[in-house]
């Protein structure tokens, strides 16, 4: 079957994999706890296979495939219904969001099948944030981020920002926000390093325009106003 070149996605809200983005990536898409899903959801509480979203003609729409009325979209349980911005489905513990806009697209690292997405917090223009991340080498929809009191950036899904890139070490590299306000970069003896303005750091503090390589990804650190 043909795949559709879709901006739709999942994001897991609750659950034991809180914080993954999924796309997806295919007319039909199925999910459960059986590995052979194209969306893998561990939780005991999940059907080995759950749940499918179909694509048609008037949009995606989620589908029961185990039968047992389990499957909830907005707190009904459902056997087939279109999907809207912003439904929530739940399964077993996990609750996901769908969305349907590229404009709420957080960054993205495909993986395989599914390609399952970790999650660091997307820039809001109306937070007034006082610094931020840009991916230089990403496509512009995917690459501002907002900067907490401390991001972990690494290979590890547990990271802030999720780098799928075997350069990168599992916790790569770690920003924190100092007491007068300043973003502090410091490398976690990582194996292959971090880089400021192409020279290699231990620690640094970042300053407006500093360019940060860390394995094939290139970040940008800026200061408000942007």
């Amino acid at each position: 079957m043909q795949e559709q070149i879709s901006t739709a996605y999942l994001v897991i809200e609750n659950g034991p994999q809180a914080g993954k983005r999924i796309e997806i990536c295919k007319d039909y898409t199925t999910m459960g706890r059986s590995r052979e899903c194209d969306i893998f959801l561990e939780d005991v509480a999940v059907h080995r296979k759950q749940a499918s979203i179909m694509y048609t003609e008037a949009g995606y729409a989620l589908c029961d495939e185990h039968g047992s009325g389990d499957s909830i979209l907005n707190g009904r349980p459902v056997k087939q219904k279109l999907l809207r911005d912003g439904d929530k489905l739940l399964f077993g513990n996990t609750q996901l969001t769908f969305f349907s806009h590229e404009a709420t697209r957080p960054f993205q690292q495909p993986t395989s099948r599914g390609r399952e997405l970790h999650i660091a917090k997307m820039l809001d223009p109306h937070t007034g944030s006082i610094a931020k991340l840009d991916f230089t080498n990403r496509p512009k929809s995917l690459k501002s981020f907002e900067l907490q009191p401390e991001v972990t950036i690494g290979r590890s899904r547990d990271c802030s920002i999720f780098l799928e890139d075997l350069a990168v070490s599992r916790l790569h590299a770690t920003i924190r926000q100092l007491s007068n306000g300043e973003y502090e970069l410091e490398d976690n003896r990582s194996a292959t390093g971090t880089f400021v303005n192409g020279r290699p750091i231990t620690r640094c503090r970042l300053k407006e325009g500093d360019i940060v390589q860390i394995g094939a990804s290139q970040l940008t650190f800026r200061r408000a106003p942007f």
